[in-house]
């Protein structure tokens, strides 16, 4: 009797060492994806607003809409989940005169009181559009977004992993600071 292991042993295997490492590559993949949607819109909505004086993010960019979500309808509020419970990442279009903290993102969020549904046009006579990116995270009743940690959005958010960072952008281009 010969000693040794047989070939479809040996690719036993190495398919079962090799799926931990595949679902690694396809989280990575997603993260890859997601800082690319990001960047994007961050250069998109406001150029776009900036030659159509539209506001709307997905007239800006065409988002996928099975991973961002738009949880409010009506306004112009955009959120990306890890695990489809807890928000990592927001994209956003507010008021930039607006009074509230930057993680209540739905009490902010433009509205259509803000801005013309049909043609995206903002209505605003005192407000400034801003498009902003931020960190997401569990809703509170008040409607506050704390972040809630968890492996996929610590390496998006974090400057070891993807260094994705919170902006805020006005419609003329220029970030501003709140």
């Amino acid at each position: 009797m010969k000693k040794g292991f047989t070939m479809i042993e040996l690719i036993f295997v190495i398919v079962i060492l090799a799926i931990p490492r595949l679902a690694a590559t396809r989280d990575d993949a997603k993260l890859a994806s997601i800082k690319t949607d990001i960047g994007s819109a961050m250069q998109a909505v406001p150029a776009w607003y900036q030659g159509q004086k539209d506001v709307r993010i997905i007239q800006a960019i065409q988002l996928d809409t099975t991973s961002w979500k738009q949880p409010t309808a009506g306004t112009e509020l955009y959120t990306w989940s890890a695990d489809g419970t807890n928000v990592c990442v927001t994209l956003a279009v507010v008021d930039m005169n607006i009074t509230a903290t930057p993680n209540t993102q739905l009490a902010i969020a433009a509205a259509t009181t803000d801005y013309n549904a049909t043609s995206g046009a903002w209505t605003q006579t005192n407000g400034i559009p801003v498009f902003r990116v931020a960190k997401g995270g569990a809703m509170t009743a008040a409607g506050v977004m704390t972040y809630v940690s968890n492996s996929i959005c610590d390496t998006l958010w974090s400057t070891s992993g993807l260094g994705l960072v919170e902006a805020n952008i006005t419609m003329a281009g220029k970030k501003v600071t709140w």
